[in-house]
């Protein structure tokens, strides 16, 4: 892969997550892959090569103002979802939806409570140590999948002498979802899950899976044509924030409980374990059970 093709992918997948870009940010990820690449040890990324390789891909600036949502292509999506459904008789203990979110496991609240005599609340500088979550359930909220966690590093030290994870667990080096990574999921994780569920309820016929169209996420064909009974859809482009299920609270509500676990055992812990357990990865441990627990609980109200 050439370097202008690695860094327009990278671009585009980061950009599919509404992360704003600059320019001076894709200069330096250029040189960090020419430097993977082993590119010309010459090469600069200068204010020129950035002005000819965005006119080359066609990017241009804009100003942040919100998602953009269009409602002509939601319309259109409901009622080719509604066919969908009709015809191969689908209830909604039969259709999924997954979705990734990032979280700044070690983040802590800009804002505080303060006393009378306090002038000012001074705080700690911005953590932003992240991972990529992925929850998944069915419509009918009877059926919530293991988490899928996945992190930088493949051994944390918090998972010493851990047997069992409440978690499905996978590493990459910028701890974000890769095509492959999903396509594991979906072939070992989500499909045995939903089969086993399906079985214990008595329940048979076909299953299908709801993800918006994320570069990251594998090409569709190939994900159909893993089972006949599984069928995957993709949402259209941008109408993420009106259609995506767990956009509708799920996703926010998780992450204000795991946020407000953590505080709680901050606070009641001693001092200095506290400030321990924020600085050591154990804080995952706690990302893993509490957001396990929250997704379940906001499925069930």
């Amino acid at each position: 892969m050439t370097l202008e093709a690695a860094l327009y992918l990278w671009f585009t997948q980061r950009r599919s997550l509404g992360e704003p870009i600059s320019g001076p940010l894709l200069c330096e990820k250029a040189l960090d892959f020419n430097k993977q690449l082993n590119g010309p040890p010459d090469f600069k990324a200068s204010s020129g090569w950035l002005a000819k390789f965005k006119q080359r891909q066609g990017i241009r600036q804009l100003d942040v103002q919100g998602e953009m949502l269009s409602g002509d292509s939601a319309e259109s999506f409901l009622k080719t979802f509604e066919n969908i459904t009709l015809d191969k008789q689908l209830s909604r203990d039969d259709v999924y939806n997954a979705d990734e979110t990032g979280i700044n496991w070690r983040s802590l609240p800009r804002k505080s409570l303060a006393s009378r005599n306090e002038t000012r609340a001074p705080g700690y500088k911005v953590s932003k140590d992240r991972v990529t979550a992925m929850v998944c359930a069915n419509a009918s909220g009877t059926h919530s999948l293991p988490l899928l966690l996945i992190g930088k590093s493949k051994k944390p030290r918090c998972f010493k002498n851990v047997t069992c994870l409440p978690v499905i667990y996978r590493a990459q080096k910028s701890s974000w979802m890769t095509s492959n990574i999903f396509l594991d999921w979906y072939s070992n994780t989500f499909i045995p899950e939903v089969k086993k569920f399906r079985e214990s309820q008595g329940k048979t016929g076909k299953v299908m899976l709801i993800i918006d169209n994320a570069p990251t996420h594998p090409d569709i064909d190939r994900m159909n044509g893993i089972d006949d009974n599984f069928t995957v859809m993709f949402l259209p482009p941008n109408v993420t924030a009106l259609l995506q299920p767990m956009d509708q609270g799920v996703i926010a509500k998780m992450k204000k409980i795991y946020r407000k676990e953590v505080l709680r055992r901050l606070l009641l812990a001693d001092r200095n374990d506290g400030l321990w357990l924020m600085q050591q990865s154990g804080s995952t441990v706690i990302l893993m059970s509490m957001v396990t627990k929250s997704t379940m609980k906001t499925r069930q109200q």
